[in-house]
């Protein structure tokens, strides 16, 4: 039989083995779940995994598995861009018939990382018939670019002694400070801005940690069984609140903004911006973006402090059901912000909203899975809508994306849709190589054939570009482009009817062409170029003649004449000259044919 003394014993060990379970237990829902803990404690607690959330969405971003084989493995490449343009929306008088909604580009190239290879060959289409035709090639250690519908040559460069190259082209040395040597796309600068997950771990806890020590527990509060919608979805959770005065809220942001000025986790991103900027020789860098920040942040500091007076309150709610941080919001007198994010069935949805009382100012919503993406804007205060999507579908080595973007502004609306196929393969096909007789090498050219070719180029392109201008009628998508306010309406009308910014640009195309001692071979190519804005010719003398320029007037006949004489004169030389009129255009080009004696 136990004795007295054993029962007690028992009974004591009893009654420590129910107080250690219960400690355990205690302590297993205090450290897993949120009974026990206090206001303060959870709002630290959820608010802070804003940044859980935030770190999914930038996952978004990340380059795919695909992607990366790209970088190893050769593969082909077309895309199609389209554009469309409404007015009228929802109208009877609806309309899409406009010259925007005729024009097309595509794109198709091939790629070789590995090898150093890269071709593109893109056109501009106007209801399916080409107007006009750019060709990129990087080969080896060369990179050149040819305009098809102008010359059968691709000028060439090596990535290397830029400046040196732009200095032979005439640039002056304040210009030059601006060129670098070599350009260099370099990619993984954006790796390196990204925050590891130790930065965001260290930046939570420590901003986090801020907000908690320099807030009373009195103001927290919490309440139970609220009732949150997001995305038409309703969701039972707990809010856990923060009230502060004007004074109160100021203090805690000074107080951040006093800790990322000396943050070297933050202030580290900038330097990298600006090794970034001083590599590339961008010209005189006299910004030190740390300093700005850092400089801005104390302006911003002084601002606060000498207005940081008032007895209003804001309320930042925290908003939780399940553990997970639904939606934080931000309450003044003034406003209301909400920050919604929710993953449910293998989709993130996320939503910043701002309102004015009932009235929605400014929302961006995003919804993504693993092959679509959306995001919309919707400016309501201004009437605007940005939609943004794409689609993504990977079959073995083949990736088909489909992007829509979408601006739309009271009852009209552009749409610009592109499609990108990409195929990897085993050995490219057909690959184009720079071959010597069909290329303008440039460090192999002397100064004055280094200015001809520029001078070709220049001319060639803005005749180029007048006359693609008139076949997709620019005039009517820039005044699309002002309708929808993308474009702000400059246009200033000269006498002439023209624009200034349209004045200049047909201007140079004969400018360019000033000089003196100029080779017949190059007049030659000169008036190739400008042959569309020919409309008659007048014989001064023997050695000068008038050629007289109009806006998209040609005369066939006097070009052949022209042309004609200057290679029955192959050995002469010329100088050339323009002459302008009333309204300050050109309306006359003069040859004049140097003289012996005058060489």
């Amino acid at each position: 039989m136990m004795t007295k003394k054993k029962r007690r014993l028992v009974l004591i060990i009893v009654v420590v083995l129910v107080l250690l379970v219960i400690t355990a237990i205690f302590l297993a829902l205090y450290l897993n779940t949120d009974m026990f803990k206090s206001g303060k404690t959870l709002f630290v607690k959820y608010i802070g995994k804003n940044a859980d959330n935030l770190k999914v969405l930038e996952s978004i971003i990340n380059e795919t598995e695909y992607d990366e084989q790209l970088k190893s493995n050769p593969y082909n490449i077309n895309i199609e861009a389209k554009a469309n343009y409404t007015q009228n929306i929802g109208t009877t008088e609806e309309n899409t018939e406009n010259s925007i909604s005729q024009l097309k580009v595509t794109i198709e190239g091939q790629t070789d990382v590995n090898n150093n290879y890269d071709y593109r060959d893109a056109k501009l289409l106007k209801n399916d018939e080409q107007i006009a035709q750019i060709e990129y090639l990087h080969s080896a250690s060369d990179y050149g670019i040819k305009f098809s519908d102008l010359f059968e040559e691709y000028v060439v460069s090596e990535n290397t002694n830029l400046k040196d190259l732009f200095r032979r082209m005439g640039y002056s040395d304040e210009q030059l400070q601006n060129i670098p040597d070599s350009i260099n796309l370099d990619t993984e600068i954006f790796k390196e801005l990204k925050f590891s997950d130790e930065e965001l771990s260290s930046l939570g806890q420590k901003y986090v940690g801020i907000i908690s020590q320099n807030v009373a527990d009195t103001n927290f509060s919490k309440q139970s069984n609220q009732n949150v919608n997001i995305n038409g979805q309703n969701y039972i959770a707990n809010a856990y609140i923060l009230t502060l005065t004007k004074e109160q809220l100021n203090n805690i942001y000074v107080n951040l903004l006093e800790n990322i000025a000396e943050d070297e986790i933050i202030l580290s991103k900038f330097d990298i911006m600006q090794n970034k900027i001083n590599e590339l020789s961008l010209g005189k860098v006299s910004l030190n973006l740390r300093e700005d920040i850092v400089n801005r942040i104390k302006l911003k500091i002084q601002k606060i402090n000498q207005s940081n007076i008032g007895t209003d309150e804001t309320k930042i709610i925290v908003y939780e059901s399940n553990g997970q941080t639904l939606r934080t919001r931000v309450e003044t007198k003034d406003y209301q912000t909400n920050i919604d994010y929710v993953m449910l069935n293998n989709e993130t949805f996320a939503e910043l909203s701002i309102l004015d009382g009932d009235n929605e100012k400014y929302k961006i919503t995003l919804s993504y899975n693993a092959n679509s993406l959306s995001i919309d804007i919707n400016d309501s205060e201004n009437g605007t809508q940005i939609l943004f999507k794409t689609n993504e579908q990977i079959n073995n080595q083949t990736r088909n994306q489909n992007y829509d973007l979408e601006y739309k502004i009271d009852d009209k609306k552009i749409n610009i849709n592109v499609v990108e196929n990409t195929e990897i393969i085993q050995n490219l096909q057909n690959i184009k190589q720079f071959n010597n007789q069909s290329i303008v090498r440039l460090k192999d050219l002397n100064d004055t054939q280094l200015q001809e070719i520029i001078n070709t180029l220049t001319s060639g392109l803005n005749s180029k570009v007048e006359e693609v201008k008139n076949q997709i009628a620019y005039n009517d998508i820039e005044k699309m482009l002002i309708e929808i306010e993308l474009m702000r309406n400059t246009t200033v009308l000269g006498s002439d009817g023209i624009t200034e910014t349209e004045k200049n640009r047909f201007n140079s195309n004969f400018e360019i062409i000033q000089g003196e001692n100029l080779e017949t071979e190059s007049v030659e190519r000169f008036i190739q170029i400008i042959k569309n804005n020919i409309s008659n010719m007048e014989v001064v003398s023997d050695s000068e003649l008038r050629l007289t320029i109009e806006r998209n007037q040609s005369n066939e006949e006097v070009v052949n004449m022209l042309t004609e004489f200057l290679e029955n004169n192959g050995n002469n030389k010329y100088n050339i000259s323009v002459h302008y009129d009333e309204n300050g255009l050109v309306n006359q080009l003069i040859l004049t044919i140097v003289e012996d004696n005058q060489e």
